[in-house]
């Protein structure tokens, strides 16, 4: 059984750093480290309603780290759509890796991307933009926006509300950086 260490944002910089890519929370046989695994808060008891106390603070420091150190801490999406958060050394390698070139990407994720490229766009309003906004269409929104991320085609920004800006924009020394000699995606 894994320690449980990590109360703050500070604890959980540290973790990161230390693993350099984690899972935001558990996945049994992946072989990569959750901070659900870490965090040092007690479980959800039977009976309780909501997410519980754990839950909640993994939520928490999920969001608030890659806010709080946005040049060493990245969120976004690995292939398979796990969340995950990972220092920015370790993902220059992730966006060698997973990157794809909008002609690869679905017709929905595409229509997303081409609203992104015209500005920063909210969660809520990239949603209504798209004409996504409906109960049935939740899907295909979550689809290709998680399409979008594994791909690294955008970034989340945290500012109030969430915003989607494009991944070049965010990172460009990664973004626009070319892969080492003889190596390819």
């Amino acid at each position: 059984m894994t320690e449980r260490w990590v109360r703050t944002v500070e604890d959980a910089r540290r973790f990161v750093h230390d693993v350099e890519l984690c899972l935001i929370f558990q996945a049994e046989r992946s072989g990569i480290p959750s901070l659900w695994d870490v965090v040092d808060a007690p479980d959800k008891r039977p009976g309780e309603h909501g997410f519980g106390e754990r839950a909640g603070l993994v939520w928490r420091l999920k969001n608030e780290l890659p806010m709080s150190y946005p040049d060493e801490v990245f969120y976004g999406k690995l292939a398979g759509g796990r969340a995950m958060l990972c220092t920015l050394e370790r993902l220059a390698a992730l966006y060698r890796r997973q990157h794809r070139p909008p002609d690869e990407l679905s017709r929905d994720a595409q229509r997303l991307l081409a609203l992104i490229r015209g500005r920063p766009i909210a969660n809520h309003d990239l949603k209504l933009d798209s004409g996504f906004h409906t109960p049935e269409m939740r899907t295909r929104f979550d689809r290709a926006l998680q399409e979008l991320q594994i791909g690294f085609l955008i970034a989340r920004v945290d500012v109030d509300p969430d915003t989607w800006f494009l991944f070049e924009a965010v990172y460009p020394s990664i973004a626009l950086k070319p892969a080492p000699a003889g190596r390819s995606r």
